[in-house]
């Protein structure tokens, strides 16, 4: 088994990322290939990727956070070639949805078992997202975060409570299975797992090879509601809220009054007033406990 290590310098700290000679020698005298490559820019972790499956490997390891997750996934989705996580950025999302360690020795041992499920897709107006995405405050969120070079999970929240109270609701309608749902929202979380990261669960239903999509629209609240909100965010009751609805389809058409930011895997992806989502059932193959 050959198993390929993409190391992304750049997110987390260096302070819980493993370098070269710490993996190779993880896996020194066993049964597995490994081979370690580090990213030099934005989309080196793509590249590496094609690379790594022409050369025949079994198994790519993306080491870093969400984005580079997300950009390996999009080179091994619809190939036999499975997605490993060792998690190192600020959130996480997609490794803490299926419970890796967030220790890389404890990440590690998950790679040398090899276990190996199938994971769903969302096709976002031509985009893939493997974890949580969206349109509305999150999105607007996501185009700053990080432009200041400040990143973490406290900077993110920084931003949240500066960025909240003048952000405005806009009305959306959402087609799905026929039915018409039109409502004002501060976000619409576009889901095939659970979480934006560090247990902040915006999809607590979601079954990440069900073949289902899952959208919680979320209305804006005041400030002494925000609090309540996000403690049920972060114990996976946002289904309780009276601000969040929640639905599920393999197909969503979501149309805005003018145009909306979205974001793929916490990444800034754009804006549109329009949004078509497809979802692509187990066309990758991840590693997890």
């Amino acid at each position: 088994m050959k198993i390929i290590f993409i190391i992304n310098p750049a997110s987390g700290s260096l302070s819980n990322k493993p370098g070269t000679q710490y993996l190779l020698d993880y896996f020194k005298g066993g049964d597995l290939e490994i081979q370690v490559q580090e990213t030099t820019s934005q989309g080196h972790a793509a590249e590496l990727a094609f690379t790594a499956i022409e050369k025949g490997a079994n198994a790519v390891v993306a080491v870093g956070g969400d984005g580079t997750v997300n950009e390996i996934a999009n080179v091994l989705h619809g190939k036999n070639c499975a997605l490993g996580i060792i998690p190192c950025g600020s959130g996480n999302g997609l490794a803490r949805h299926h419970k890796i360690p967030m220790n890389v020795p404890g990440a590690l041992q998950v790679v040398k078992k090899l276990h190996i499920i199938s994971h769903d897709s969302a096709r976002i107006n031509g985009k893939l997202s493997f974890n949580v995405s969206g349109i509305g405050f999150d999105a607007h969120v996501a185009h700053l975060f990080g432009k200041d070079g400040k990143r973490g999970f406290n900077n993110y929240i920084k931003l949240v409570i500066k960025e909240f109270p003048a952000y405005k609701e806009k009305t959306i309608r959402v087609t799905a299975s026929g039915v018409i749902t039109s409502q004002p929202v501060m976000l619409a979380a576009i889901a095939t797992a659970s979480q934006f990261g560090n247990n902040a669960t915006i999809s607590p239903v979601s079954d990440t090879n069900d073949g289902i999509s899952n959208l919680t629209l979320v209305r804006k609240m005041n400030a002494i509601s925000l609090p309540i909100f996000m403690y049920q965010v972060f114990t996976k009751k946002v289904e309780q809220s009276e601000y969040a609805k929640l639905l599920r389809d393999e197909k969503f058409v979501i149309e805005c009054e003018n145009e909306m930011p979205l974001h793929i895997d916490g990444e800034p992806a754009g804006f549109s007033d329009k949004f078509v989502v497809q979802t692509l059932k187990g066309d990758l193959k991840i590693i997890v406990p």
